[in-house]
């Protein structure tokens, strides 16, 4: 039969074209052997599509009645994956058995879609992970022996932590605790907490890098909670394997055993103090300089003193922003007793301007003690600013993964947990590294990016997998942060 010539030119080896009522469609064409015959013979396989004069269309997929229609979560996992191939590649140098894969994907899961490790398998089998990562063994009592390996190897923990320690200055951050309820941990012991009072837990020394992109954890030790935490500041700078880390604390550790203390350390420190403080008299505050944080002005004033240097900072908005609600509440006591008055039980009125004018010096004022002597004011702010961006990091990660409080049962139980929680830290901060390269930190949160890239899924139709219909707003997000999905791509390192 003759066709024409936009059909021959659709021929292929291994194919056929029929004509059938007036069109044309390809089908696959085998070579099998006839035994009466003695010789091969063609047969028709199956119907590939219909030629047309641009191309061969493919059939239709049916989808029979008892066939599966999969779906799991993608969008999520894979651009955290594409973020942190390189900690699985670490984890793995450091630890054996398929346990760096687990820990891996532990901590992406519960970052993605918070819950407790009793629920991890769940997660994992609703994922893309279970087809990207198939077989790994993470029902309850699995977990239950991953704890036990990872949280009896503090060695391989300490390794993986200063595998992924970038070459940045470093900050300490003086102990953040953990609540703990379990009689079994030898380490929760009653420590102070400003939120619950003196309560069983477990502090956290952290080592902060600081880097242009933005601050991260890099290393943490776990230490009893009764544990002064100037004891253990030394410690854990020889621990992470660095020379040195200026220590920022909060205000309550301001002393002068503290700083006696690490002077005898060898350590640097940045420490705020209360306003009312005797080493400065904020009336007297002459700013000699000023500069731009984050879009907010800045006056500076620094002042030696024996060993060590005293600074003062004026941020301009707060100061309006405390000023306006010192004026606002003095305002509202006043109409308060104005009322009272015409009953006869009122007091006499404050006299707000009288009372501004003594607190305006110290509106929107942080003081600062430090023993870089050398170092440049704004450098200092800077510094004291890292630990103010961790303790949001911490407070995200508490309300997104509830890190707040460990169930762990064990001193392994919660070295594993704390470490789990600390790549799942590396993870998250990596995706706010990603928001704040696209400048649009005002308009995407880290629960926010990743709730809208859970929404992506990919759907298994007939044994072929294809991403799912992407609503407006996640397609958004993605155009916004140049978050590029694709199903066929390999994000997970091979071992």
């Amino acid at each position: 039969m003759a066709f024409p010539e936009w059909v021959t030119k659709q021929k292929r080896q291994g194919f056929e074209i029929k004509k059938i009522r007036g069109n044309y469609y390809m089908y696959e064409r085998k070579s099998v052997w006839d035994p009466m015959r003695k010789k091969a013979k063609k047969v028709t396989g199956a119907y590939v599509g219909k030629v047309t004069p641009e191309g061969v269309v493919p059939k239709r997929m049916r989808i029979d009645a008892g066939a599966p229609v999969l779906s799991v979560e993608f969008g999520a996992a894979a651009f955290l994956a594409g973020l942190s191939s390189d900690l699985l590649d670490d984890l793995r140098e450091r630890f054996e058995d398929g346990v760096a894969e687990r820990v891996w994907a532990s901590a992406m899961l519960r970052l993605v879609s918070p819950c407790p490790f009793k629920r991890i398998a769940h997660r994992y089998e609703t994922s893309w992970l279970s087809h990207a990562l198939p077989g790994l063994a993470l029902s309850p009592s699995s977990i239950t022996r991953l704890l036990d390996v990872v949280g009896n190897d503090r060695r391989a923990c300490a390794a993986f932590m200063r595998d992924t320690m970038e070459s940045a200055p470093y900050v300490l951050i003086d102990g953040t605790g953990t609540i703990s309820q379990s009689e079994r941990m030898a380490r929760a012991l009653p420590g102070h907490s400003n939120a619950h009072g003196y309560i069983p837990q477990v502090n956290q020394i952290y080592v902060v890098s600081v880097a242009d992109g933005g601050s991260a954890p890099a290393f943490y030790r776990n230490v009893t909670g009764n544990v002064p935490d100037v004891t253990a500041l030394a410690l854990t700078v020889r621990d992470a394997g660095i020379e040195n880390a200026v220590v920022v604390a909060d205000a309550g550790f301001a002393s002068g055993d503290n700083f006696a203390m690490l002077a005898d350390a060898g350590l640097d420190c940045v420490v705020p103090l209360k306003r009312n403080t005797s080493e400065i008299d904020l009336a007297q505050t002459d700013y000699e300089t000023v500069f731009n944080y984050h879009h907010r002005a800045i006056s500076a004033h620094s002042e030696s003193k024996e060993g060590y240097r005293i600074c003062v900072f004026r941020d301009e908005k707060l100061r309006a922003d405390e000023m306006a609600d010192f004026v606002g509440r003095g305002e509202k006591a006043n109409a308060e007793a104005e009322k009272r008055k015409s009953i006869g039980s009122g007091k006499n009125l404050r006299d707000v301007a009288a009372e501004t004018r003594m607190k305006t010096a110290s509106f929107g004022t942080i003081i600062l003690r430090t023993s870089l002597v050398e170092a440049d004011t704004r450098k200092i702010y800077e510094t004291y600013k890292v630990r103010w961006e961790i303790e949001q990091l911490f407070d995200t990660m508490r309300n997104t993964v509830g890190q707040d409080a460990s169930f762990m049962r064990d001193d392994p139980g919660f070295e594993a947990w704390t470490f789990i929680n600390h790549v799942t830290l590396l993870m998250a901060c990596r995706v706010l590294a990603v928001i704040r390269g696209h400048d649009m930190l005002k308009d995407w949160s880290l629960a926010g990016v990743l709730d809208h890239l859970s929404r992506v899924h990919a759907v298994q139709v007939a044994n072929e997998w294809t991403l799912a219909e992407v609503v407006g707003k996640t397609r958004k997000l993605m155009s916004d942060l140049s978050i590029k999905l694709d199903i066929k791509s390999t994000l997970i390192p091979k071992r």
